[in-house]
């Protein structure tokens, strides 16, 4: 398993995310170009299509300017300008830290561990035996979105301590954190010590239920107990609607397939199909927690 030393500052997911919404917000203006352009595709007149586009916008909505403000000033500013900003703010984080003596990466092998520098001559392997201890350090904030905030996982910390007491520390920000956390547990099985707390915001409380589940079971659960019961309520109430709606259209069920009204009973349909699907996912992770149980018992 290898891991860089990937900070906050130094991670491509700022990048990436607005290099997404850069590309979905031009892909779209560029199809409304094409689709009027009449095959005269040139830069010039991409820019003459977007001046007149806003001058229209603004003409046809005098009380709400915002609108082409937004449209063709605030989001391509925004989306472009936090792209070149995010490149740049990594790109210099990178350059800090290249400049100095730290950790590169971790390589997690089959009976040692590799440590390496920015600068190679430093580069030293040890065995898990002369690992006095590993502690994952779990850093959350508060984020926010339109139905509330909520305790996120920003940065996961590993701090080794070898055997002549020397210090090691590493950062990385995964894109899926409970995988690399199942790793880094597998492996620090081989580890006197191994310990994990939560810093920032405060525990993540699926991610600590995962954890302990993971690390005194050897279970990894598909749902947290949170998740396992909004399945629930959410497969109960799916198949009551959807049922309902079918009884109550029982009779005409048979004249809606023949005369190709089909697709009036197709969203009550889905809802039971929903329904089923969130109960198999249920059934799966009891019969996965049955089994390592009783395994382990």
């Amino acid at each position: 398993m290898h891991i860089n030393n990937v900070s906050q500052k130094t991670s491509m997911q700022v990048i990436t995310g607005f290099l997404f919404v850069s590309i979905i917000y031009t892909g779209v203006m560029s199809a409304m170009y094409f689709s009027i352009s009449g095959g005269d595709w040139s830069i010039s007149h991409f820019w003459n299509w977007v001046i007149t586009s806003y001058n229209s916008l603004l003409a046809d909505n005098p009380e709400d300017p915002w609108i082409a403000w937004v449209t063709f000033i605030i989001l391509p500013a925004v989306f472009y300008l936090g792209l070149i900003g995010s490149i740049i703010a990594r790109q210099t984080a990178l350059n800090k830290l290249n400049s100095s003596l730290n950790l590169k990466s971790v390589d997690f092998l089959q009976g040692r561990i590799n440590f390496n520098f920015n600068k190679s001559q430093y580069n030293f392997a040890c065995g898990y035996s002369d690992i006095n201890a590993l502690q994952m350090v779990l850093k959350t904030a508060i984020a926010h979105t339109k139905y509330g905030s909520y305790i996120a996982l920003k940065e996961i910390v590993l701090n080794f301590k070898v055997l002549n007491n020397k210090k090691f520390s590493i950062s990385n920000t995964p894109l899926s954190p409970t995988r690399f956390i199942y790793k880094i547990i597998d492996y620090s099985r081989n580890i006197n010590n191994f310990t994990y707390k939560f810093e920032g915001a405060g525990e993540q409380a699926d991610i600590k239920e995962k954890i302990e589940n993971y690390l005194n079971k050897g279970y990894k659960p598909i749902l947290t107990k949170k998740w396992e019961e909004k399945f629930k309520l959410l497969s109960i109430i799916l198949f009551i609607v959807g049922i309902s709606f079918i009884a109550d259209l029982k009779e005409d069920l048979i004249n809606y397939f023949k005369d190709g009204s089909w697709y009036i009973c197709l969203p009550f349909l889905t809802a039971i199909l929903v329904s089923f699907i969130l109960d198999m996912i249920l059934i799966t992770d009891k019969i996965k927690e049955k089994n390592i149980r009783g395994y382990n018992e």
